[in-house]
Parts: C-alpha cells; structure tokens; sequence
C-alpha cells in the first residue's frame, strides 16, 4: 500500500490574462488589467501597492 501526501501534482503559472511573476518578492500576482492595481505580491513587497490592506489586519 503506498501513502500520498494529498499534492494533486499542478504546478501555478503566470499564464493567464495580467498573470506575472514578481522578480521582487517571488510570488504569483495579477495586475488589473482597468485600474493597474498589482495583486498577489507579499506583504513586504517593495512593489505591493501601499493602499491595499493587509489581510491579517481585521
């Protein structure tokens, strides 16, 4: 009998529409293709927008 570790084996990528990778903070994040509003960057990004809000402030 073999274990698995429960990883469905998919990869993230940037493909999709407004999709990159930051070179700054190694994360997935998407651009908004109206307002240019970068999504996605970590918390200490220098390139995370200072107007978004921290999600673990609540």
């Amino acid at each position: 009998m073999s274990l698995t570790d429960g990883s469905t084996g998919t990869t993230l990528t940037a493909d999709g529409p407004g999709e990159f990778w930051c070179a700054f903070c190694n994360q997935r994040c998407t651009r908004n293709s109206t307002t240019g509003v970068e999504y996605g960057h970590a918390l200490d990004c220098l390139e995370r927008p200072d107007d978004l809000d921290n999600p673990d402030e609540k």
